[in-house]
């Protein structure tokens, strides 16, 4: 278990915006957030990123599990160029293997100290827990992925446009590969080549994908359960419409259910 949620709450003055929400993530869950404007989902996105703490009940993610949120206006460096920026997430690595080269020479005038073996030991482990020998080959392949052409890797960050910028900001998530990958409306100025090609990646992805999104079709592409702001559901991939349409029958003997909004209303009507 990666996360785990039980009766969690949270309001804003006299509106209850989430109420007893109980659930949990696991690796390779693949979770699509759904609900009308002002359901939670954001509010929920806001306490699973640690923006929020004052909310009711328990929120817990396991020790070493590391989340990495889409946020649609994180800062990038306008001094650095498209590639530049992108391998700027594996700065650490280039950190620990400019070390390596320092502690090799001093192994080698000093082969007898046990101490610098274990420092050259940390360090290897910091360069494969990132797959940093392979970094450039794996910033080309979510560059080219994401849509952004080979000529365009040198384009400065100060001249993107808005549709270039969310789409790097996205491509380097992707590339930090953190363990629960939380998205905000992903496919916000998207073509859809790009858009197959991320649905690809996230399916093959090694860790959990929590979404937000109104594009159904994405979600019953990419989902194995949907959660609604109020109400956590298990419903098998590719079959998005039609789990929905079997909450239809919940209504019945559920009244005054709050379900998921627009979106539900939208794939029940598509099937009367």
């Amino acid at each position: 278990m990666l996360i785990h949620l039980k009766k969690l709450g949270k309001t804003f003055g006299e509106k209850v915006v989430l109420h007893d929400v109980t659930a949990s993530v696991e690796r390779e869950d693949r979770i699509g957030i759904v609900g009308q404007n002002g359901a939670g989902k954001t509010t929920l996105l806001k306490i699973l990123t640690g923006e929020y703490t004052d909310y009711e009940g328990e929120f817990s993610v396991t020790h070493g599990v590391t989340l990495g949120y889409l946020e649609q206006n994180a800062k990038l460096d306008p001094t650095l160029d498209i590639y530049g920026e992108m391998r700027s997430c594996f700065a650490h690595v280039l950190d620990a293997m400019a070390q390596m080269q320092i502690l090799e020479r001093r192994m080698a005038a000093s082969p007898e100290d046990a101490s610098l073996l274990e420092q050259h030991d940390a360090l290897q482990n910091i360069i494969d827990a990132a797959d940093g020998y392979n970094m450039d080959v794996n910033i080309k392949k979510v560059l080219s992925g994401m849509g952004f052409a080979q000529d365009t890797w040198t384009k400065n960050i100060a001249v993107l446009s808005g549709g270039e910028l969310t789409r790097l900001r996205l491509a380097k998530l992707l590339l930090e590969k953190p363990d629960v990958l939380i998205l905000d409306e992903p496919t916000n100025h998207l073509d859809f080549a790009t858009m197959e090609w991320l649905e690809n990646y996230l399916k093959g992805y090694s860790g959990a994908v929590m979404v937000v999104s109104h594009d159904r079709y994405f979600l019953d592409n990419i989902c194995t359960r949907i959660w609604d702001a109020h109400i956590c559901l298990s419903l098998h991939r590719g079959c998005f419409c039609r789990a929905l349409h079997s909450l239809r029958e919940m209504q019945s003997f559920q009244d005054g259910q709050r379900l998921s909004g627009g979106l539900l209303q939208s794939c029940l009507s598509r099937q009367q």
